[in-house]
């Protein structure tokens, strides 16, 4: 089973540029002419995607087409489903319990009792873990996984200098992309973040 291990890849340098988008119409709206530019100038020799989005959808995009065209590989990267399994079992166990507890609280007579409050403040502390264990699988176990994937890219190819472009959903964007560039930064790979602001035309390099 794979393993989540981040290390920097030896012999390689890799510069990331992110860039996010407000949703997957973005793809069908994009400037190709300057987006070629852009990956010539660049030397991008792979994309990923972090859009909700199906990717056999997202391969009749014209984006996708021009990068087939162009010979760029692209790749939808997210956290793979047994790492989130042991989690959301957790997740799933104590949403139970919350469920079995509530019945019993909203059954009691008098909910201002010794038993009630008891009731309540296990309810809520068991919600409150709900969240934190939420929280980590999104905000932080999610992106380790991304990165992970992008470098797990990066190594298939030979050259000891690579460059890719990373596309994220805006409001994916707003939750992970500072983890993502900070993870990636410290692994020594070069990171050029654009907001929703910049287009492919007039970015500043």
């Amino acid at each position: 089973m794979e393993t989540l291990e981040l290390k920097p890849i030896k012999n390689k340098i890799i510069a990331a540029y992110v860039f996010a988008r407000e949703d997957s119409k973005a793809f069908q709206s994009m400037n190709i002419s300057e987006l070629t530019k852009f990956l010539h100038k660049r030397e991008i020799r792979f994309i990923t995607v972090d859009f909700e989005v199906d990717l056999k959808e997202f391969s009749n995009t014209q984006f996708a087409k021009t990068l087939n065209d162009l010979k760029i590989q692209y790749f939808q990267v997210d956290i793979p489903e047994f790492a989130m399994g042991y989690i959301y079992n957790e997740i799933f166990e104590k949403e139970e319990f919350v469920s079995t507890l509530t019945v019993e609280y909203q059954n009691l007579e008098d909910k201002d009792s010794y038993k009630g409050q008891s009731l309540k403040n296990w309810i809520d502390m068991l919600n409150s873990e709900i969240q934190e264990k939420e929280n980590y699988l999104s905000l932080r176990l999610r992106p380790m996984w991304i990165v992970k994937k992008m470098l797990d890219i990066a190594k298939t190819y030979k050259e000891e200098e690579i460059s890719f472009a990373h596309f994220v959903q805006q409001d994916i964007c707003e939750d992970i992309c500072s983890q993502i560039v900070e993870q990636l930064r410290e692994l020594n790979v070069k990171v050029i973040q654009y907001n929703k602001k910049h287009t492919i035309k007039n970015v500043v390099f």
